[in-house]
């Protein structure tokens, strides 16, 4: 017992030294990690412009993420822009690897500070600073000069999709999954394709800046739970901005994000040869509500034709706003069953009541009808043509639906939507 006493005493004293060790073990453990983990993001950056990705031991995605981390720090630091593009030919036969031929010929059409890498077998990404509205522009050029430099390729055969920093994304599956879905957007008529920049406002700035101030060294350590936290964060982050793309007072879709959305399905329906037609939709009597209303009424009168006409399409057709009192419904629906829904979606506001307080109001619409394949090829020929009729109808006072008609709408002059683009075919 004399003796158990002093080794219980001593027992603390071990645990400690064996705790401190351990510790010490982690630590080193963590700056080995750390440090050999920035060794290999600088090692892939000296070589990925003229070594193989296997000879480094690495994947293409693995270069890819590292040129994207360099250009995610550089550019938040300097608070300017960069745009992801991902060139894809549409030629199995064509090689996509560092050192061939289409590959060389984006390094050649591009500048010189641009980073060109594959991406997969018939496709090469490109990282290039601009800002949003030059991006488009910049990859024109570019695919010219592919073709220049490599006239095995036809430019019938290239695509793009374009994800642009910081406004379609803070994180590199953020702007690969906006560069995909424009790739699977773009077709012979529209081959360059960059979505439409939805303003997102963040709920914490200091998460967002946190984020876009990563390290290399952190973003090329990155392993299995640090990607499940980037994929949350990217999964919020398309939440809220698909939370933007919504009207805060109608529920449907805001004029900014009409394009973007209207042009993918149209695009769809148009690659699976679906026929469709685009609804323009103007409001009447608006001025007058307003100056004997006010304009609290005016927005309940436009919450009530939304409610209408999200109650009378189908849940896979779009509704958005157009101008200040007007709306745009692109459906999946042949020319003759667009004349029907025209018919009813007129009726029932002519003859239903808008409950507003104590009021109740009516109003009309005036509805012109485009249709695809008959009035155009593409959103762009179905909005002018669909845009003529509600003018006409507007400046003859026509209250209800007409389908386009050349003979009669082509004397009003053609009105181009900003955000719709001027694809022509």
């Amino acid at each position: 017992m004399q003796l158990f006493f002093p080794m219980i005493a001593v027992l603390p004293g071990v645990l400690t030294g064996v705790l401190s060790v351990v510790a010490a073990a982690v630590i080193a453990f963590a700056v080995i990690v750390l440090i050999s983990s920035y060794y290999r993001f600088q090692h892939i950056v000296q070589k990925a412009e003229d070594t193989q990705p296997e000879e480094m031991g690495v994947s293409t995605s693995d270069v890819l993420r590292v040129q994207l981390a360099r250009y995610f720090t550089e550019c938040a630091r300097r608070g300017t822009s960069f745009s992801l593009s991902l060139i894809h030919v549409n030629d199995a036969s064509v090689e996509v690897r560092l050192g061939s031929p289409f590959v060389e010929s984006i390094k050649k059409a591009a500048r010189h500070d641009d980073i060109t890498c594959a991406y997969d077998g018939q496709t090469a990404a490109l990282i290039t600073e601009a800002e949003p509205d030059d991006a488009e522009s910049i990859l024109t050029r570019i695919t010219h000069g592919i073709v220049e430099h490599c006239p095995e390729i036809s430019g019938e055969l290239l695509r793009v999709g374009i994800a642009s920093y910081p406004g379609h994304g803070l994180s590199g599956n953020d702007l690969l999954h906006v560069a995909r879905e424009a790739l699977e957007n773009t077709d012979l008529e529209q081959p360059i394709f960059m979505p439409e920049i939805i303003d997102v406002v963040e709920e914490d700035d200091e998460a967002g800046a946190e984020e876009t101030e990563t390290s290399a060294s952190e973003e090329a350590a990155t392993e299995d739970d640090a990607a499940d936290a980037e994929e949350q964060r990217s999964n919020k982050w398309m939440e809220r901005r698909k939370s933007a793309m919504l009207d805060d007072l109608t529920g449907v879709l805001k004029p900014s994000a009409v394009s973007s959305y209207m042009q993918r399905m149209m695009n769809d329906l148009r690659h699976k040869k679906k026929k469709a037609a685009l609804f323009c939709i103007g409001v009447n009597n608006i001025d007058h509500i307003a100056r004997i209303h006010g304009e609290e009424v005016v927005d309940d009168v436009l919450v009530g034709i939304s409610k209408t006409l999200q109650d009378n399409v189908r849940a896979a057709d779009l509704i958005g706003r157009h101008e200040k009192y007007a709306f745009l419904i692109l459906a999946q629906v042949s020319l003759e069953g667009a004349e029907v829904i025209g018919k009813r979606i007129s009726t029932l506001i002519q003859q239903g009541e808008i409950v507003s307080g104590a009021k109740k109001l009516k109003t009309t619409i005036s509805l012109g009808v485009a249709a695809h394949p008959e009035h155009g090829r593409n959103l762009h020929l179905l909005y002018v043509a669909g845009q003529k009729v509600l003018d006409y109808n507007r400046e003859n006072d026509i209250r209800a639906y007409a389908v386009y008609d050349p003979k009669i709408h082509d004397s009003m002059s053609a009105k181009p939507m900003k955000n719709i683009k001027s694809v022509r075919s």
